[in-house]
């Protein structure tokens, strides 16, 4: 009677499953892949959620946020002297706290995209450049009864775009353009 004694795999069975693993990971990995319209939500509520806390470090603080934008940061800074005053440098960034800054993820942009203005948004045009947002101590904005919206889209996807609205009570809501409406 014969005895078969196997010792490890063949080079034939080990060739076999590392195919069997590159088909299944070329189908999953794209699957896995984040949406374009998932990284510009994503970025939307990561500028919502620090709009929020630049809100309530104001009042808390009792001394004015300023948030600063440009093309591809937001950086918060408080004015801890408080003598209303900002002259947007390294100190009133560290006096506002350890996250003071955040990156746009890369091909997010401020834009408006192929979406209608919000209905909310009092201005015609979406502003380029440096912009800048201030609560006061009370953590409202600064002059009062200004009304803030953001807009970010995705720089290969211009129908993915959201938008995030600042109203003047500081109430921060996030907007999605859907099927040519704002949700």
């Amino acid at each position: 009677m014969a005895r078969w004694i196997r010792r490890g795999t063949s080079m034939v069975e080990l060739l076999v499953v590392l195919a069997i693993l590159g088909i299944l990971s070329s189908i999953a990995i794209p699957r896995m892949r984040a949406s374009t319209r998932a990284i510009v939500e994503q970025n939307a509520r990561l500028l919502a959620q620090d709009l929020d806390l630049a809100r309530t470090r104001a009042y808390a603080s009792r001394g004015a946020v300023r948030i600063v934008f440009n093309d591809t940061i937001w950086r918060m800074h408080l004015d801890s002297n408080r003598d209303g005053v900002f002259a947007e440098n390294a100190a009133e960034r560290t006096a506002f706290g350890s996250i003071y800054s955040h990156i746009v993820t890369t091909r997010v942009i401020f834009s408006r995209g192929l979406a209608a203005k919000l209905p909310t948004d009092p201005l015609a045009t979406v502003p380029t450049g440096v912009r800048r947002l201030n609560f006061n101590a009370r953590g409202t904005t600064e002059p009062f009864g200004t009304t803030m919206v953001f807009y970010l889209t995705h720089a290969t996807d211009t129908r993915s775009v959201y938008a995030v609205e600042v109203s003047p009570s500081a109430n921060i809501r996030v907007w999605r353009w859907l099927n040519g409406a704002w949700q």
